[in-house]
């Protein structure tokens, strides 16, 4: 290859780089998604409601100061590092109701902004969970799938007996879970947050401004 032949094939090679990321990022759509949300929770969110809640004020009113670290920045990356690891190992929809959730999440931290220090937990922890949940619907799977009939014999009454309750069993499993996992805790998970912006009276001048934020105007005068 003469040198004028490597200057022609740099755009070629840099079109076929960038056609494998897009083809990359299309098939983990679900997982890029699911990281822009929680950065903005975490680096746009956290360090400001942690600074709230943890900053203790100086004498003679010269300002603040913090008395605790960003842990609610790094249980957020936790949580989204979990979840990536359950979202890459599931199979569909797994992975786009877990996006899903974090989308939705991040929605209700926003919106709800008189609870948003509960929501920042609750959400965390639901995805958290629902991550968990994911795991054991597959290894439990496996597990029964690996489970020889044999050991069971002399449980049930004969191989065939065992075989047949075991394939029963994780019939059984697999529809309670995925029914489960698939439709009634992301419901669930969805209706509370729902509940939460409901049950809560939005000021007409400032839909983002927080309870603290309202107290604060009504005592100071102007």
């Amino acid at each position: 290859m003469t040198f004028g032949d490597f200057l022609l094939s740099i755009p070629m090679w840099f079109l076929n780089g960038l056609l494998v990321t897009v083809y990359w990022l299309a098939d983990h759509l679900a997982e890029a998604v699911s990281l822009l949300s929680s950065f903005v929770i975490a680096f746009g969110i956290d360090p400001v409601i942690q600074a709230r809640a943890s900053e203790r004020p100086r004498r003679y009113e010269r300002g603040g100061v913090q008395t605790s670290s960003q842990a609610a920045t790094y249980f957020t990356l936790a949580v989204v590092s979990v979840w990536l690891i359950a979202s890459i190992f599931s199979r569909f929809p797994i992975p786009l109701i877990g996006a899903a959730m974090w989308v939705i999440g991040l929605a209700a931290i926003l919106a709800v902004s008189e609870e948003r220090f509960n929501l920042l937990w609750w959400v965390k922890t639901g995805i958290l969970t629902y991550a968990i949940l994911s795991f054991l619907l597959r290894f439990g799977l496996q597990a029964l799938e690996i489970t020889s009939p044999a050991a069971w014999a002399s449980v049930v009454g004969s191989s065939a007996d065992a075989q047949v309750v075991l394939e029963q069993t994780r019939g059984n499993v697999a529809m309670i879970g995925m029914l489960f996992v698939f439709v009634l805790y992301p419901v669930g998970f969805a209706a509370m947050l729902f509940n939460r912006f409901l049950r809560n009276p939005k000021p007409l001048y400032n839909f983002w401004m927080e309870a603290g934020d309202v107290l604060r105007r009504l005592r100071t005068r102007m």
